[in-house]
């Protein structure tokens, strides 16, 4: 690839030399501080550009990634980094990705967010948060969004080179091409060129996925009912469904999620202009305590209410999380917990 630049004030062109990378990990450290320099448009149909990046998450069972980023949206990218040099690159690189792929697939979100804190010391939300810098972000459904990538392996799997060579441009293609998994594979050539005091970088993506996207669309209540009584047993849909109409009852506000397989809706109390998010409900039968979005006193206050019957005994008191149980368990044929949600949140709105 041959560039050539010129100033305003000059009228000839000049070619631009390439200029190489310092060993790996400069471009993991030029992937963290720009993340949204990765095209994520040429990647797959309605990602979101990626605003907030962490180096080397330590996998259990596995190893370190060389960089997870993610999008404002949800989106997860797995990025591994090698140059042209590093024989790697041919072979080994294609399974070390989807080894950490796999690893993650199935991950809760507490559990990446506590590897995710434990490097950046910060959780995964606050990370987006704080490169993003805008009042209105909606963390509830950047939350779901990660947890249904995480669920079902719908990932970006990224192997960024200096230079591609034919071997990786093949399997490139082949995965892409001869299969229709949830994660999508791609190589990312990031060439660079220096020009005295202007430094050029020229992305190009090999293997971009037509047509797959992670369509979201806000869920209703007749969505959320039919997805309870066809997924869930009998007992346990009704318990959700209960849960459900008491919390248009009573809620000042019913939050319909808009994750992609899993439906969910959301208590929610408003208090001086803003949310004070009590509970979720999934379509796949958990219930979430929404501790780490409350106040300190309110969680704490709501705590105490749940953890006075013996099916919430266990429920940490870490007000930083969201911990979650399974209906079916923790729910059916025990109305006093049931009633424990109910009152608990009744006694917050009265508090306040």
């Amino acid at each position: 690839m041959r560039i050539l630049v010129r100033t305003k004030k000059e009228h000839g062109w000049h070619p631009v030399e390439s200029k190489s990378y310092l060993g790996e990990k400069a471009l993991h450290e030029m992937l963290v501080e720009s993340p949204s320099i990765v095209p994520t448009d040429e990647l797959r149909d309605g990602a979101s550009p990626l605003v907030a990046a962490v180096r080397e998450i330590g996998l259990p069972g596995s190893g370190y990634t060389d960089v997870i980023a993610f999008s404002k949206g949800g989106d997860i990218a797995i990025i591994e980094c090698k140059l042209a040099a590093n024989q790697e690159i041919k072979r080994k690189v294609v399974g070390q990705i989807l080894e950490y792929g796999s690893f993650l697939w199935g991950m809760s979100y507490e559990q990446l967010d506590s590897l995710v804190s434990k490097t950046a010391g910060k959780g995964i939300a606050d990370l987006v948060r704080d490169s993003l810098n805008v009042p209105d972000w909606d963390e509830e459904s950047f939350r779901v969004a990660v947890r249904d990538n995480l669920a079902t392996g719908s990932f970006m799997l990224v192997v960024a080179v200096d230079s591609i060579n034919a071997e990786l441009e093949r399997t490139t293609r082949f995965i892409n091409a001869c299969g229709k998994p949830a994660f999508s594979f791609h190589a990312l050539e990031m060439r660079r060129f220096q020009s005295e005091e202007v430094e050029v970088l020229v992305p190009h993506v090999q293997g971009k996925v037509e047509g797959r996207q992670t369509p979201r669309s806000q869920w209703d209540e007749a969505r959320i009912r039919a997805v309870l009584l066809s997924e869930l047993s009998v007992p346990a849909a009704q318990v959700a469904i209960d849960l459900y109409e008491w919390t248009k009852e009573h809620a000042d506000r019913l939050w319909h999620g808009n994750g992609v397989k899993t439906g969910s809706f959301t208590f929610h109390y408003l208090r001086n202009g803003k949310t004070i998010s009590l509970f979720s409900v999934y379509t796949n039968g958990y219930l979430t305590f929404n501790f780490g979005w409350l106040p300190t006193d309110v969680a704490r206050q709501f705590y105490a209410g749940l953890v006075s019957v013996p099916q919430f005994a266990n429920l940490p008191d870490d007000f930083t999380k969201w911990p979650s149980v399974k209906i079916e368990t923790a729910l059916v044929g025990h109305p006093e917990a049931v009633e424990a949600v109910k009152n608990s949140a009744v006694k917050i709105k009265e508090s306040m």
